[in-house]
């Protein structure tokens, strides 16, 4: 079969191999892919990688069900499926078929295309742990109408955009969002009170005059760059105190968290339980069993419409196309969409 690996030493480069078709293990499937989902840690992955450990980053991915492992009793040949594959690890959806464990990957209802479900895996999943797990906000089966402000920083990223919807479902409130090009698409998740425009400058001083005098203690910042976290922690900072939950650590080696501001950090590899820097075991463990029954939740409100796929853009050639398209991530030159790779798009396979 077909498979791309690319490396970002000394620039950013793919190339095109031929691979056997890999077997799932006891616990895992083997998905004939339609459709791979291009993500900005793809570039982050590859960045010091040589040619000699070229990387197959498809991590998003949907298609059908080829076959399973012994031990996978939800999943048969043939299922409409999205999967969150192992980061790292070989046999990625930038391929004609990938591995995923079975635990996170999910029935695709028959409304939402493949080109669509491929969008949801990575950036959802991060969403979810980094809101009921991370920041311990209510489930959206809580019922009532909880009294609970919520900022989320960058509300046109996939992360951001999945959260605002999660969010709703949870029935928070106020929901206080940021965003810059991307704020018409925001308008339409119809999830956020309120939507500061970051490039009107005073972002601190906008979130505090929405919240007109409410405290906020829980912010997610799904952007985690360009200084996002220092206006996030004035703001809580303001409010008496809280926790932010960031995708990325701050860069800056001499920032300092304020005593009344805890720091925590989603990295969503915790979906299938692996531990890291910034969570106990313990946690990975408890991570790796919500994604297990969330995943399955998605696959509900997908079907029930109230929660829908984010926007998306297909690139040209397929496979052939990945690298461009990962370059526009690297370069920030994408805005609230999610790119996406149609395998079968691939000249010459």
């Amino acid at each position: 079969m077909d498979e791309l690996v690319i490396y970002g030493t000394p620039k950013l480069t793919g190339e095109r191999r031929k691979v056997e078709i890999p077997k799932p293990g006891p616990d895992e499937v083997l998905i004939k892919v339609v459709a791979a989902g291009l993500n900005p840690k793809d570039w982050k992955f590859a960045r010091r990688r040589t040619k000699d450990r070229a990387i197959n980053a498809g991590d998003d991915v949907s298609g059908i069900v080829e076959s399973v492992g012994s031990n996978v009793f939800e999943y048969k040949p043939g299922d409409r499926v999205a999967a969150f594959h192992r980061m790292g690890e070989p046999s990625g959806g930038y391929a004609q078929h990938a591995i995923a464990p079975s635990s996170t990957t999910f029935l695709l209802p028959p409304r939402i295309s493949f080109e669509a479900g491929a969008g949801l895996p990575l950036s959802s999943m991060t969403a979810a742990i980094a809101l009921y797990q991370a920041l311990g906000l209510p489930l959206p089966t809580m019922p009532g109408k909880k009294d609970l402000p919520l900022l989320i920083y960058g509300g046109a990223t996939a992360v951001g955009a999945f959260a605002l919807q999660f969010a709703k479902l949870s029935n928070l409130g106020p929901i206080i969002t940021v965003a810059g090009a991307g704020i018409d698409f925001v308008e339409s998740l119809d999830a956020a009170t309120h939507i500061i425009d970051y490039r009107q400058g005073n972002v601190a001083q906008a979130i505090l005059a929405a919240l007109d005098g409410k405290p906020v203690h829980h912010a997610l910042d799904a952007v985690s760059a360009r200084g996002s976290h220092e206006i996030i922690t004035d703001v809580l900072v303001a409010s008496g105190g809280g926790e932010i939950n960031m995708l990325d650590p701050v860069e800056d080696e001499g920032w300092q968290w304020p005593d009344t501001v805890k720091f925590s950090r989603t990295f969503v590899a915790s979906a299938y339980s692996q531990k890291h820097e910034h969570i106990s075991e313990e946690q990975a463990i408890a991570d790796g069993e919500f994604a297990y029954f969330f995943y399955r939740y998605i696959s509900h409100i997908l079907a029930t419409g109230k929660f829908r796929p984010h926007p998306h853009e297909v690139v040209s050639r397929g496979l052939d196309g990945v690298v461009e398209g990962v370059q526009s991530l690297c370069e920030g030159k994408v805005s609230a969409k999610k790119l996406i790779a149609r395998i079968t798009d691939t000249p010459n396979q």
